[in-house]
């Protein structure tokens, strides 16, 4: 492990960062990525998404560590070294109230997405967006397996009630169409500090990208973080450098900026 002290990593945050509009990995950035890791820099990617939506980026980039459902879920070379699922009555109580509310929700774990209607328009919305399909329906799956992370899908500034009504957990929105939901207190971050704890690692050569509202931990966290060109302004703030957007060879132009390629990376 004494190797591993002055190893730098990298995390890459998912959508509107390593994937550009078309939900694809830019060749720039697999092409990065490579000659990352060829110079002993891990690449990892910090994500809100769970397993099983990232299996493509996982073989595109050939990167096998993730923080991912926001840090609930850690996994380093293919090994869970790190998972924190649910309350079950917190989330018992979640659901009779979103129910009560009119809100429909989703349930993640790292084999499963579940939601609680079928045919919903703000669900339907949600998960084309990621490039997804519509999950299958089963508002039980919190009561028969962990969970890691939830979605409420809900009009925005309506999570400030339940922000309000349940403290132990945070809501963060992801889109237009609803609200990432996990435990207050944790993040991406908090994921990353279990890994970089479980590696002995130095935080001072951590790098991140990241384009949103669930990058700003993960910003404070690590020694030099990157926003995208296309990044919310509140992202961009916390930044240490600003690059090109997700659609302009944004990855391997930051990598550049920060010194940790050796070679001119190909637009």
């Amino acid at each position: 492990m004494d190797k591993m002290k002055n190893k730098k990593v990298v995390f890459f945050d998912l959508d509107g960062t390593l994937l550009t509009k078309d939900l694809s990995v830019a060749p720039s950035s697999i092409e990065a990525i490579h000659e990352l890791k060829s110079c002993g820099v891990e690449p990892i990617i910090a994500t809100g998404r769970t397993l099983m939506e990232i299996d493509y980026v996982l073989k595109a980039t050939g990167i096998t560590s993730c923080v991912a459902m926001n840090g609930q879920y850690v996994l380093y070379n293919g090994e869970v070294i790190y998972e924190n699922p649910l309350n079950k009555k917190e989330v018992t109580e979640l659901h009779v109230d979103a129910k009560k509310n009119g809100h429909e929700m989703a349930f993640y774990n790292a084999d499963k997405i579940t939601v609680t209607a079928e045919g919903s328009i703000l669900i339907t919305k949600n998960y084309e967006r990621v490039g997804g399909n519509y999950p299958p329906l089963d508002d039980r799956l919190y009561l028969d397996e962990p969970i890691h992370l939830m979605l409420v899908f809900c009009q925005p500034g309506e999570e400030a009630y339940y922000q309000q009504k349940f403290p132990n957990f945070q809501f963060i929105r992801n889109s237009p169409y609803g609200c990432d939901i996990y435990p207050a207190g944790s993040s991406k971050a908090t994921g990353i500090e279990r890994l970089i704890s479980h590696l002995e690692l130095s935080l001072e050569n951590t790098y991140a990208f990241g384009d949103g509202l669930n990058d700003l931990e993960m910003f404070d966290l690590v020694k030099y973080s990157v926003a995208m060109g296309n990044a919310l302004d509140i992202v961009k703030k916390s930044a240490s450098y600003i690059t090109s957007s997700h659609n302009n060879n944004g990855i391997a132009e930051g990598l550049r900026v920060l010194g940790l390629l050796d070679k001119l990376i190909s637009k």
